[in-house]
């Protein structure tokens, strides 16, 4: 079993860079306290606008990235762990593991502001050591859980079809799929392809496969298979490409 251990991200920046910040994949989960600034978070082709005391929950493997559209001051908390280092375990993740991808990530604190969430991240923050940091990332957790049902109809701003390329491309990321399978199922153009899939993801099309193959590649390694396996079961063509992509 991989270790793990709870990280724990406080950043502020006074006058922060207008910009998006490039699409990233964590190895763990991860939960986002948005503090204050201007900012919209874009996850799995998904847009969501940020207000101060939102909370976002990422699982592993979900692609997301931060859009700073101000100089306003930006600060956030973030937390990165593992299921592993979660009391109560999968009982208390299934929330975050049964959602589909870059949907129901946003807890509004607008709708839950007497909750009081802010209080555990900075007591996270704060903690003294891994025994406290467990105790209140599983309480977070399991109120973050019990509360689920109520976002259930919270929904993403619009996002021109890319949800939908991005869960066919994760539907069949083992499979030979190419800009050219792409286009013919969504009757679009590559230029549009790409043009719509950086604009919602950061990345290419063909980076964002590659991450997201690599990922699984990583975990199968992880659970003792062999590279002469792995990348077949990881849609890689030959064992060289894959081990340069691996090594790279």
């Amino acid at each position: 079993m991989q270790k793990s251990e709870i990280t724990v991200c406080h950043e502020y920046t006074e006058t922060p860079e207008v910009k998006s910040m490039v699409t990233h994949i964590h190895e763990t989960n991860e939960l986002y306290l948005f503090i204050s600034g201007n900012a919209k978070c874009y996850i799995e082709g998904a847009v969501y606008p940020l207000h101060p005391g939102d909370v976002m929950v990422m699982k592993r493997a979900e692609a997301h990235s931060i859009l700073i559209s101000s100089y306003t001051p930006y600060e956030y908390i973030s937390v990165h762990f593992a299921d592993g280092d979660v009391f109560g375990g999968d009982e208390i993740l299934n929330f975050i593991h049964i959602r589909p991808l870059g949907r129901n990530n946003l807890y509004p604190n607008s709708e839950f502001e007497q909750k009081n969430w802010c209080d555990y991240f900075k007591k996270l923050r704060s903690a003294e050591n891994e025994t406290q940091r467990k105790i209140y990332l599983s309480v977070l957790l399991l109120e973050l859980g019990q509360s689920y049902a109520q976002i259930d109809e919270v929904t993403p701003s619009a996002t021109d079809g890319v949800g939908e390329m991005i869960g066919y491309v994760n539907s069949h990321l083992t499979e030979d799929i190419n800009l050219d399978t792409l286009c013919a199922r969504f009757y679009i153009s590559k230029a549009q392809l790409n043009r719509k899939f950086r604009q919602m993801t950061g990345s290419t099309v063909w980076q964002y496969i590659l991450a997201k193959r690599l990922l699984l590649a990583k975990e199968l390694l992880q659970k003792g298979e062999r590279p002469t396996d792995v990348f077949t079961k990881c849609g890689f063509k030959d064992y060289c490409s894959f081990f340069r992509a691996f090594k790279a």
